[in-house]
């Protein structure tokens, strides 16, 4: 894989963390329900056991479509991977997913085979974690699911309503968008918000506030689904340079030191710094040896300094398949 040598795996490997366990075929047939309490007046959300929570955070990723860099659940990913948590809850998946959609293998069950055996089968879902924060006051809740293609409103009402159930006071969702932006500036990060206050806040952490007309994702519905419900919401967005449609560990990092700033949780995330820089070296590489790539970057860079940046501008293609080419045939580098 590209990124083997870079220790970047986990963020490959994660298009199996939004998956229930579905069902196991072995000696016995279980369904991962069973693990867990249905609740009578949600038969689709599935607790396990009843954590005493203090004021708790709510971070929540996607794949799918606003997944641009893996930056969305690679986020919720890393810090998964990071800190202590034990599993809270789970939303099957029967409600809000078309497991056959035409052209889409992502949303299928995934089956795993074995000598001619069905070992395991399990499907697209919304998992939740948590985690006790000694040092703060809050405590954390993550989730990691895949953005659901149906009823939107009712799988909205259960994400927070179940997470007012645990005493939910605010809810960051991360997102991931490509951008007209040059790779070798800081990764800009911007913010959709549910209360003119949160403003303030943003700022001090060098957030920017989004201006976007088009196709919506399930992060603008659960912000304002959470502002009449009155729990404050953040919707935290990186923007991806269109040319880098691979992995980015450089806007992941730089999400997550904002982020574990307003969740007052300190982790280090050296590593995945160096990861990132390992990356932009390898994009100035391929960018330096075609004259016509140099002359994008720069009027990338001089319509960045002017703050002259659309979202959504068109962007060559073979440019992109260029750089994607370059990152392919080396691999990191080798």
């Amino acid at each position: 894989m590209l990124f083997d040598r870079l220790n970047f795996l986990r963020f490959l490997r994660k298009r199996s963390e939004p998956r229930s366990l579905g069902i196991r075929l072995g000696e016995e047939v279980q369904d991962a329900a069973t693990a867990g309490i249905e609740r009578a007046d949600r038969q689709t959300l599935i607790t396990y056991g009843r954590p005493n929570l203090v004021r708790p955070n709510l971070v929540m990723g996607f794949e799918g479509w606003a997944n641009a860099g893996m930056v969305s659940s690679g986020v919720v990913s890393e810090l998964k991977d990071r800190l202590h948590f034990k599993k809270l809850a789970e939303i099957k998946p029967d409600e809000f997913h078309l497991f056959h959609s035409q052209g889409i293998e992502s949303g299928r069950p995934l089956a795993d085979v074995r000598e001619g055996m069905v070992r395991t089968l399990s499907l697209p879902s919304t998992l939740f974690w948590f985690h006790k924060n000694e040092k703060a006051d809050r405590d954390l809740v993550i989730s990691l699911g895949t953005e659901p293609e149906l009823k939107w409103k009712e799988y909205v009402d259960l994400v927070l309503g179940g997470g007012q159930d645990y005493g939910i006071e605010r809810l960051y969702t991360i997102g991931g968008s490509y951008d007209n932006v040059p790779h070798s500036v800081e990764p800009i990060l911007t913010a959709v918000i549910s209360d003119e206050s949160l403003k303030a806040e943003m700022a001090e952490y060098g957030i920017g506030f989004t201006d976007y007309k088009g196709p919506s994702s399930i992060h603008t519905w659960l912000v304002v689904a959470a502002k009449k419900r009155g729990i404050k919401a953040v919707s935290l967005w990186g923007h991806i340079p269109y040319y880098v449609q691979v992995p980015n560990a450089k806007v992941c990092y730089s999400m997550l030191s904002k982020l574990t700033k307003m969740l007052n949780i300190t982790i280090d995330f050296e590593d995945l710094r160096k990861v990132g820089e390992t990356l932009d070296a390898q994009i100035s590489s391929v960018i330096s040896r075609k004259p016509e790539l140099e002359s994008y970057l720069k009027r990338l860079e001089e319509d960045y300094g002017k703050g002259e940046r659309r979202i959504g501008k068109p962007l060559e293609e073979d440019i992109i398949k260029e750089v994607e080419d370059f990152l392919r045939k080396h691999k990191g580098g080798e």
